[in-house]
């Protein structure tokens, strides 16, 4: 059972921002799935540096986006693009520690953080992105 399913209720209506938030649901799942598994530690570490490197890219072509267009709330989507690496940098530093055991709460923090971020912060922009023609 995947942890997160994309519908169009996620969708933002520009089709490079929605096939990236199609992979990093895909992601998601593939830690959920994981976790299941009980995968070794180096596979999860693994999955949280691809996720992380993946998000840090998909956050800068938002942010090209913004910057570009001169998105109004650019600064405040930025802080909150910030805060989530900072998160799964702390996720990833306590897996190599061993102070954390992979567990159900990183998946739950990623797929609500996801779900909740594209819902409440990224579908602000949508009218601003098409009003400027990115599609």
């Amino acid at each position: 059972m995947a942890a997160i399913v994309w519908t169009e209720a996620l969708s933002v209506k520009v089709k490079l921002i929605d096939d990236q938030h199609k992979k990093l649901i895909d992601m998601i799942n593939d830690f959920y799935d994981s976790i299941n598994k009980h995968s070794n530690d180096e596979l999860i570490l693994n999955l949280i540096n691809g996720m992380k490197n993946y998000t840090v890219m998909h956050f800068s072509t938002e942010e090209k986006y913004m910057l570009q267009y001169k998105y109004p709330h650019y600064e405040q989507h930025k802080i909150e693009h910030q805060n989530f690496v900072a998160k799964v940098n702390e996720f990833e530093k306590k897996v190599k520690s061993g102070k954390v055991i992979v567990s159900y709460e990183i998946t739950s923090f990623l797929k609500d953080w996801l779900k909740n971020h594209i819902q409440n912060t990224d579908k602000q922009y949508t009218d601003f992105f098409i009003k400027h023609g990115i599609e």
